[in-house]
Formats: structure tokens, sequence, C-alpha cells
């Protein structure tokens, strides 16, 4: 089986060769941009030898948590075909970060899979992050 190393060069590749580009963040994840979207590959090894590959995009900063947004992350954000929203709150437990999510095994990746998963991350990434922010508040991730 691959490890998260040789996976990692096959999708940066894949992506530079579909996107023109794959650049790398400081924690070494892969990263490309649509829109408004910025969208982060993180490829690792689990412990049964398999390697997994999570595509997160951060889409809305600084949130104010309520009870209408927790209900719409448990209920609507998990309804999408590929992926679903996630929070993570901020430390004093006020705020959060909304992101969109997918993951997949990347033992046998193929182009097509991977830029499928990554196509439809950013797709609905970009499209959800204005509303949730007319919705719910708080800043787009990919406004800096």
């Amino acid at each position: 089986m691959p490890t998260a190393d040789q996976v990692k060069g096959k999708a940066q590749r894949i992506l530079a060769e579909k996107l023109g580009s794959a650049e790398v963040d400081r924690d070494g994840n892969l990263l490309f941009r649509l829109g408004s979207s910025v969208v982060f590959i993180q490829v690792s090894d689990l412990s049964n030898g398999r390697v997994a590959i999570k595509i997160v995009c951060p889409m809305v900063k600084d949130v104010p948590m309520s009870p209408a947004l927790c209900r719409w992350i448990a209920v609507e954000g998990q309804e999408y075909r590929f992926g679903g929203c996630y929070l993570n709150p901020n430390a004093d437990g006020s705020t959060a970060w909304v992101y969109f999510r997918h993951s997949i095994l990347g033992d046998d990746l193929d182009e097509s899979e991977l830029m499928t998963s990554v196509g439809a991350v950013a797709a609905t990434a970009d499209q959800l992050d204005n509303e949730l922010q007319a919705k719910f508040g708080g800043t787009l991730f990919g406004s800096e």
C-alpha cells in the first residue's frame, strides 16, 4: 500500500495538472482556491496501513454560536451527497468556524475520484459560505 507522502505527491501532481497549480501551506496540506473558497487537502496515514484524504473548506469564521446554527449544522448541514458541514468552536465558546468537508481513501487514488471530490467540496462551499454568513453572521474565510 502507498504511504501518505506518496499519495500526497500523486494528489499534488493531479491538482497541478488539472488546476494549473497546487500550493502547499505551512502545515504541509495541499490547497487551492475556487471563487471565495479555499480548499485544503490533508493526506494522512491511518492506523491500519491505509491512507485517508480529508478535503476541508473553512467557510465562515467567528459565527455567533446559537441553537439555530447548531440545528442547521446537525440537520441541513448533513444533507449533502458528498460531504457535510461541521462546527469548530473558538476557545471562548461564543463563536465558531463553519467548515465543509468530505473524506476519501487514498490507497487507489485516481484522477477522477480526486477531482470529483475536491470539485464537489469547492463548489458547495463557494455557494454555501455566502448563504451561511447572511443567515448566521461571521466573516467569510476566503475574503482575506
